[in-house]
């Protein structure tokens, strides 16, 4: 027997998850680069399926977006030696080719996780010239991530201050408010003093308002 599906509160139904998954802006970077990337590499994967599927031509175009979809997909199922490997192969064989961005995207993150912040660094450097704009706004945002692990928060911060000139939305937002972490962070008062002034000028509001209003206080703090 059916049961009858559950009536949404007006509270429910103005809940938003994604706000809700904001609230320090501290961890927006970790929390949001990968929801960004899991929504690129689900749109990806499926545009790519599809077209693989309608067109049965052997040419290397096609070759390399069908080794990129198997490589990103073994690779949102989660890591290990035989998926880095493909990804490894995949970056190998097709080497800058923009239809394997997102293989090149996983194996970065992979690179990461094994502490080779270098090779790393080449891959998502590679990404942000990409005249893709999204496959650009999360390279950039893994470069910044990876300056922090690195404490190198100045360069970290004028990354973020670049994502924040793309008009991304509230991923640009995001970005910006964590400029001015990192510009806390690396000591330049006076730059994280400007990111504040130009968020709070934009007339915050929500979990987002009290995430800017910590930093200002960070910020005063003597």
């Amino acid at each position: 027997m059916l049961r009858p599906k559950k009536k949404l509160t007006k509270k429910e139904l103005k809940h938003d998850p994604l706000l809700d998954s904001l609230e320090k802006g501290k961890e927006f970077y970790e929390e949001h680069s990968k929801e960004i990337v899991s929504a690129l590499v689900v749109v990806v994967i499926i545009i790519l399926l599809g077209w693989g599927w309608m067109n049965s031509r052997e040419t290397a175009r096609n070759e390399a977006m069908l080794a990129n979809t198997k490589a990103t997909l073994a690779a949102v199922a989660g890591f290990n030696d035989n998926v880095v490997a493909e990804l490894e192969r995949v970056a190998g064989e097709y080497g800058s080719n923009s239809n394997i961005n997102q293989a090149n995207f996983q194996l970065g993150i992979a690179r990461i996780n094994a502490d080779d912040f270098s090779g790393a660094r080449d891959l998502f450097f590679q990404l942000s010239k990409s005249s893709d704009k999204q496959v650009k706004l999360a390279a950039k945002l893994k470069l910044a991530y990876l300056n922090e692990l690195e404490s190198n928060y100045a360069d970290a911060g004028d990354l973020y201050t670049e994502v924040a000139a793309m008009d991304a939305g509230l991923v640009s937002k995001y970005a910006k408010l964590q400029a001015g972490y990192a510009y806390q962070t690396a000591g330049n008062r006076t730059q994280a003093e400007i990111v504040v002034t130009d968020l709070l000028a934009e007339d915050p509001v929500g979990k987002f308002k009290e995430s800017v209003k910590y930093l200002e206080g960070k910020v005063l703090e003597k």
